[in-house]
């Protein structure tokens, strides 16, 4: 069955009349048809259409109603080394796979929606190859607001490698990479944590996480060789400094200090109920230093979708 494409603003005029026409041949509302071809955001969802898949893909449609976006499916891994790749490796099992394509993933997904008017647009992209660039190339045709894929482990990241395709990613991407562990048993995204140190927090990150209208637990942190913020300090910071100038009002501080970090951190995330940490990539270490595995113990905010946003002095 062919997949229906989400028209980004990239497109001339001329086929935005075509798009038009059909809406009006099938009843569909001319402002819903306008909405998505001018405003609407795209979630882009890399899967490879093994067992977890649909999890993943669920997972995203609920990030876009929460965030008013619209989901683009992508098959990473072309057709015809499905079984090669996944038997060598001994991944799952080739010939139980649940969807013989994307296509019929998508339908799964719009058959559980509904179909109801103004709902997310679910579509696919079609990918010719794995490489990073083929990957750039697909996120800049669908307008890619966020990339949403699988992980085994957050670990995996930290292992800097031609092989690492999760971390290239990570690296080349311009808009910001949902990662969703294998171990993760989140199912909405009401309460997020940015851990950052909040004499440079991005005001930009946060002007994208209120997309998701949820609680945001500013995360201080110290960069490497700078002192500690007093809590009375750090909490004028948060105040004046970025909730005012970004305008939202579910901003709380939590203000780790001294040198239990991370046990504090597991502490915070807990209390709190976190479902997300975001992180800003290649910045104070800050992404590098949360990864890192605790010779002693787990971490239960490993188990967390992690967030990582692109370091582009302060825009992406």
């Amino acid at each position: 069955m062919l997949c229906r494409y989400i028209i980004t603003d990239s497109i001339h005029y001329k086929f935005f009349l075509v798009i038009k026409a059909a809406a009006l041949a099938s009843g569909l509302s001319i402002l819903l048809t306008v909405r998505n071809y001018f405003f609407m955001k795209n979630i882009l969802v890399l899967i490879d259409l093994s067992p977890r898949s649909e999890q993943i893909a669920r997972l995203a449609l609920k990030i876009a109603w929460q965030t008013n976006a619209n989901v683009v499916l992508c098959d990473i891994l072309k057709q015809q080394n499905k079984a090669f790749i996944y038997e060598e490796y001994d991944f799952w099992s080739f010939e139980d796979m649940h969807y013989p394509s994307v296509g019929a993933l998508v339908d799964e997904l719009r058959e559980s929606t509904g179909n109801i008017l103004g709902e997310p647009e679910i579509g696919c992209a079609r990918l010719t190859g794995r490489d990073t660039h083929t990957i750039a190339e697909v996120i800049a045709e669908n307008n890619a607001w966020m990339i949403v894929m699988g992980i085994n482990d957050v670990h995996e990241i930290g292992i800097y490698s031609p092989e690492n395709y999760t971390r290239q990613i990570i690296d080349q991407s311009v808009c910001p990479v949902l990662l969703i562990p294998e171990s993760t048993d989140v199912t909405t995204f009401d309460k997020m944590a940015y851990i950052t140190d909040l004499r440079y927090c991005d005001l930009n990150v946060i002007n994208f996480l209120k997309e998701f209208n949820a609680h945001i637990f500013v995360i201080h942190v110290s960069a490497s060789g700078m002192p500690d913020m007093e809590d009375g300090y750090a909490q004028e910071f948060l105040s004046d400094e970025v909730a005012a100038k970004t305008k939202y009002n579910k901003l709380f501080l939590r203000n780790i200090k001294g040198n239990n970090r991370k046990t504090d951190l597991e502490i915070i995330v807990h209390t709190a109920g976190v479902k997300m940490v975001a992180i800003v990539n290649k910045k104070h270490q800050m992404l590098d230093r949360y990864i890192q595995p605790d010779t002693n113990k787990k971490r239960a905010y490993h188990q967390l979708p992690l967030l990582v946003i692109p370091y582009m002095n302060g825009h992406f």
